[in-house]
Order: structure tokens, then sequence, then C-alpha cells
């Protein structure tokens, strides 16, 4: 079954802002859950801290069935501040707390686009909507004039990592992460796939899967 009609929008809507910060903590629940702790506190924070500007959003009758995080030039997904972890952890655990979620930050290169975050309400899972995300996400690099888009896939991940290679990225290298074994990570795959130079993604999207 497949869930049509799905609305593609850029940016997130205020309205849609605590579900997406959910939803974020549920796909990444193993690597947030040490760092911001528990589930509703943990919620009230991520929320705080996404950047609703840069989200792809899926909407579905109205509610929002997933989104991709986008990091480009400046700007990402998650604007993480040392001094929202002091206010949530205090001076000393906040320091600290930052510092365990800088290590998961990734840097893109200028003219390229990073996939920061992919998350789909479980609900809708297997019906299109991360298909449709991903083939979103290409085309919006491909309209801003982006000359590749990226995603970083954790080891721990094997369907996205499937679905990925389903709408067209190509597998570029492993990174070995030994400092991110206690967030349950041992290594990321780096996919890629290169707009052309007219503007466009050079494979057509796709809605399986």
């Amino acid at each position: 079954m497949k869930l049509y009609p799905i609305q593609i929008h850029e940016g997130l809507d205020a309205a849609h802002l605590q579900r997406a910060a959910q939803l974020y903590y549920d796909a990444f629940r193993r690597q947030a859950g040490p760092i911001l702790g528990i589930n509703e506190q943990a919620v009230a924070f991520i929320r705080r801290c996404i950047n609703p500007q840069q989200a792809l959003t899926a909407i579905f009758e109205d509610r929002l069935a997933g989104f991709v995080g986008l990091q480009y030039g400046d700007q990402s997904f998650l604007r993480l501040r040392l001094s929202q972890f002091v206010d949530r952890f205090g001076w000393l655990l906040g320091r600290i707390r930052f510092r365990q979620a800088a290590l998961f930050e990734q840097s893109v290169q200028a003219g390229d686009l990073r996939i920061e975050s992919i998350a789909v309400d479980p609900a809708v899972r297997g019906q299109g909507v991360g298909t449709w995300l991903l083939n979103a996400a290409t085309d919006f690099a491909g309209r801003q004039g982006f000359k590749a888009i990226h995603i970083n896939v954790p080891d721990t991940a094997s369907d996205l990592f499937k679905l990925c290679r389903r709408v067209g990225f190509n597998y570029v290298s492993t990174q070995t992460r030994n400092f991110l074994k206690p967030f349950n990570i041992n290594n990321y795959v780096t996919l890629t796939k290169i707009i052309s130079l007219s503007g466009v993604p050079n494979a057509p999207l796709t809605a399986e899967q």
C-alpha cells in the first residue's frame, strides 16, 4: 500500500515542530538518549534546537508523515549551542553533553548539500514516504544549484542504506568512528548522488518503496 497524495513542503510548519522532535528522537534514540536523557525532556530539547527552514516535510492528511533535515552552507537542521546544554544540564554536565553531541557533527563542502537526518512516522513506514523524501531532497538540490547531495548512514541502518541505493545514491566510503561506539555506532557509510550541470538529478525520480 502506498500513501497518496503525499505533499512535500519546504520548511517545517510550527504546528508540526513537536511531532518532528518526537520522530527525530524515536529515529535516533540509541544515539540521542545517552546524551539528552529521557524521552519527554529530550524531545523538548530537540524541539528548541530545530531549524525549521532546513527541512523538507512529507504531509499526509494534514499530519507529518516524515521529514529530512538538510545541511548546507553554515546552516544545519539541528542548531546545537553550548548555552542550550548548560541551561538544560548545568555548567559542568552541560559542557560534557555538548562535547558528546559535537562528536556527531559532520562537515559539508561548499556547493554541496548533506542530508543531516531522515525520519518517518513508524505508522507509515514501508509505504513510500522515505522514497518521496529522498527524491524531494535530490530535486531540491538540483533546483538550488548544488553539485552533489550526500548522506552518511550509520552501520546500524541497513534499511536506509538499501533505500538510498535504490533511489540512485552511490557508495563512496566507509568511515570508522571508534569514539562513537558508546553511542551504538561503529561506522558511517557515505553515499553520494551527483547533480548534473543542468541543475537536475542525474537519475529519474521514482516513488517506489
